[in-house]
């Protein structure tokens, strides 16, 4: 079974994840104590899209 997520959470989940992109591209050029900052801040991001689709119902595999 197939279960669309709703276009306005699709269109979160995906601000989110390239809000998390983006901080990782900007982490390898700083210092190590912020870069592994942004580095944690982009895993929050894309815990909460992840997050966003689950609740919507989407069926995304969790990796190991």
């Amino acid at each position: 079974m197939h279960i669309e997520v709703p276009a306005e959470i699709a269109h979160r989940a995906n601000q989110l994840t390239q809000r998390a992109d983006s901080l990782r591209t900007q982490a390898d050029a700083l210092p190590e104590l912020l870069g592994r900052t942004y580095r944690r801040r982009a895993a929050e991001l894309d815990l909460e899209a992840w997050a966003l689709e689950v609740r919507a119902g989407a069926h995304i595999p969790i990796a190991a």
